[in-house]
């Protein structure tokens, strides 16, 4: 077992003696508002953060709805096009065939 050394207990003796008085209540108030300040900024943060995050997300969902629809009436064209097409075709098949009337 070793000797306790008296240098290393007198050095930690007189650290600990020069540490401040943390008990002064303006200390304590001042220690108080800055903490309550920093809490309040991440808060905020967190906050706005957040705020932003649900505004992109109704962005995106705006963006991809209307998209959407431009996709679907795109296509709702191009059916009715390839219908009428197809009319255009078949009148056209009847026509060259005598107009589905039999001559005598």
């Amino acid at each position: 077992r070793m000797e306790v050394n008296q240098d290393v207990v007198a050095n930690m003796q007189t650290i600990l003696n020069l540490l401040p008085n943390l008990n002064v209540d303006e200390l304590v108030k001042s220690m108080l508002i800055k903490t309550n300040d920093m809490h309040m900024v991440i808060y905020l943060s967190a906050l706005i953060r957040s705020v932003i995050a649900l505004h992109d997300l109704v962005n995106n969902k705006i963006k991809y709805s209307l998209d959407e629809d431009e996709a679907e009436a795109s296509s709702k064209k191009a059916k009715a096009d390839k219908g009428e097409e197809e009319k255009k075709t078949e009148e056209g098949d009847v026509e060259k065939s005598g107009g589905g009337r039999e001559k005598k």
